[in-house]
């Protein structure tokens, strides 16, 4: 269940920053701390996502 769930954030948040993005882009800058914050949470979940891959290929050999 949790992998399900790091998988199913991984992928959600690449969209989040983008769009927080685009608005920073356009000169909302109110956006600018969520901006920030959901691109340390995509890349910890991406590093996540990493090692769990990691580890599920360790576990198959």
């Amino acid at each position: 269940m949790s992998t399900l769930l790091l998988h199913t954030f991984s992928m959600a948040f690449p969209i989040v920053v983008l769009v927080l993005g685009i608005m920073v882009l356009v000169g909302k800058s109110v956006f600018l701390p969520f901006f920030i914050a959901a691109l340390v949470i995509m890349l910890a979940l991406l590093v996540l996502m990493h090692l769990d891959k990691k580890k599920n290929r360790a576990a198959g050999n």
